[in-house]
């Protein structure tokens, strides 16, 4: 077949403008950290990392990373300037500079919203996003949230001892039935309502009875859809908001959309409950505090103030993690402990000689488990639950480490592979809670160089909540029982893991077999 003069012609321009195309797409600042020098069309270099790995988008970025021989790696991602710190000591620096607080404007923040606006605390930045977190954080503090509180402690203990007796002598209700099978229950589910409920008691005085429990394990259902329908970088849906209305990319939206304000609905209802009861004069809970601020102020559409939909989302950003966040890092520990029986059977041991079996460990005892807190502390390392954190946005121009950084590049740290980086762990593919203990067998926070709440301005509001939470639900299930799979099953793939916001197991089942 013959070329016409008048093909190679048309050939050579649509080589050039492709050509064109490509250098211009994701084309990066000067000076910037190493990475891809040509990105995917449309896609950007968010393009590469699905081919690279597109289920788990942190080890697509490591990948990366070990490619171009660099911890900062510089790319694009449809046209947004970002980098991803996989070093330890880069990404405390970064943490650490004021300058790396914003947010970007992603939109799966604002698919949270009823009306698609930027509310709540982990997705904000600027003035607003000041005034708020500390509200919220100040007067949490009152109620238990952050400190200790032996009101909370007390109610925390009388939630896990519903828990045990659930575990110990199985469902009494319908909700419970449905997580419980055969004397095996579902995991992470079966945490849901003794996690929400901890939470709860520190919002607004008051758990929900086991009986009434059904709506925590609901909720507890659409935050895990949630977190594993989005992804580390906000999904496809944040650069190209429109694909919504394209299938595949409509249904992902819409289970993402519908799990969000389901969970919005459930925290709705619970203050609106306190709402039409609140009396200015009589302070029963936070909610009561936050309400006399409502009073003071008129509602924003553009921006947020002490509001209802900004109050909302502001309890959800800190029950999200309750629910889902907590009950899912325990249930990954539960699949290590499978697999290191001996760490279960040491656990044990240490609480058996310090607690006893006539109640329930408490915060009082934990420095005198420091094999038990060490467990708890290399699961959260070795099994990092947000791989890429929660996107920053850098709010003026600034170096880093020698590169030019322009303000709104995204930043995304990689706490994954920070958290398995060999010259900082030596053995990190190793599970082994002895590496934070001293020589004496005492828990040395010296040695804990992890970061899975993050630092900073932006670190992870509910941390001492969570660590709390996890220790006081790990030693009482660990002073109680033993944990064995269903006979036809196989100890778990622990490379099987499913990335999504956050990293979570596939459901699985659990016998919690009195000792």
């Amino acid at each position: 077949m013959l070329i016409t003069t008048s093909m190679l012609l048309w050939s050579i321009v649509i080589a050039l403008l492709l050509y064109r195309w490509l250098r211009s797409t994701g084309r990066k600042p000067k000076n910037f950290p190493p990475g891809p020098a040509y990105s995917i069309p449309f896609l950007g270099d968010y393009g590469w990392m699905l081919l690279i790995n597109g289920r788990h988008l942190h080890k697509a970025a490591i990948s990366l990373g070990d490619f171009y021989r660099t911890k900062i790696l510089g790319i694009s991602l449809s046209n947004f300037p970002s980098i991803v710190v996989n070093d330890l000591a880069v990404a405390r620096e970064v943490l650490n500079r004021k300058e790396f607080d914003g947010r970007p404007d992603l939109y799966l923040a604002r698919l949270r919203d009823k009306q698609f606006n930027r509310r709540g605390i982990f997705f904000t930045d600027g003035p607003a996003w000041k005034e708020q977190r500390w509200f919220i954080l100040r007067y949490l503090r009152d109620f238990g949230f952050g400190r200790r509180f032996p009101e909370h402690e007390s109610e925390v203990n009388s939630e896990l001892l519903s828990l045990i007796d659930m575990l110990k002598y199985g469902p009494k209700y319908e909700h419970e039935k449905a997580i419980m099978k055969d004397g095996y229950v579902k995991c992470p589910n079966v945490l849901f309502a003794s996690f929400a409920n901890s939470f709860l008691q520190v919002v607004c005085g008051e758990r929900f009875p086991r009986e009434e429990c059904g709506a925590l394990f609901e909720t507890g259902s659409n935050a895990m859809l949630f977190q594993r329908n989005g992804d580390d970088y906000g999904t496809l849906l944040s650069f190209y908001p429109w694909l919504r209305h394209i299938y595949p990319f409509s249904r992902r939206f819409h289970t993402l959309r519908d799990a969000s304000l389901r969970i919005n609905d459930f925290i709705q209802s619970i203050i609106e409950k306190y709402l039409h009861t609140h009396d200015p004069n009589h302070v029963r809970c936070f909610l009561d505090l936050y309400f006399r601020e409502m009073e003071k102020c008129t509602p924003q559409e553009s921006s947020f103030t002490f509001q209802l939909d900004q109050l909302v989302l502001g309890v959800v950003d800190f029950f999200f993690p309750a629910i889902s966040g907590a009950t899912t890092q325990l249930a990954l520990l539960f699949e290590r402990l499978l697999h290191n029986p001996h760490v279960i059977k040491r656990m044990q041991q240490e609480i058996d000689d310090v607690v006893g079996h006539g109640r329930l460990p408490t915060l009082d005892d934990r420095p005198q488990l420091p094999f038990t807190e060490a467990t708890l502390r290399e699961g959260l390392r070795i099994d990092t639950l947000v791989p890429s954190g929660i996107a920053h946005r850098l709010q003026e121009d600034t170096k880093l480490q020698g590169y030019d950084l322009p303000k709104d590049t995204f930043v995304l740290i990689g706490m994954d592979a920070m958290h398995n980086q060999k010259e900082y762990w030596g053995d990190p593919e190793c599970f082994r809670p002895d590496r934070f203990l001293d020589s004496n067998g005492k828990l040395s926070l010296a040695k804990d160089a992890s970061l899975p709440f993050g630092a900073g301005k932006r670190l992870c509001a509910g941390e001492t909540f969570a660590r709390n939470i996890m220790f006081l639900a790990l030693s009482a299930l660990m002073q109680n029982f033993n944990i064995r799979q269903p006979p036809s099953d196989r100890l778990p793939d622990l490379t099987d893991r499913l990335t999504g916001v956050i990293v979570t197991p596939k459901d699985f089942w659990l016998r919690f077999e009195p000792r």
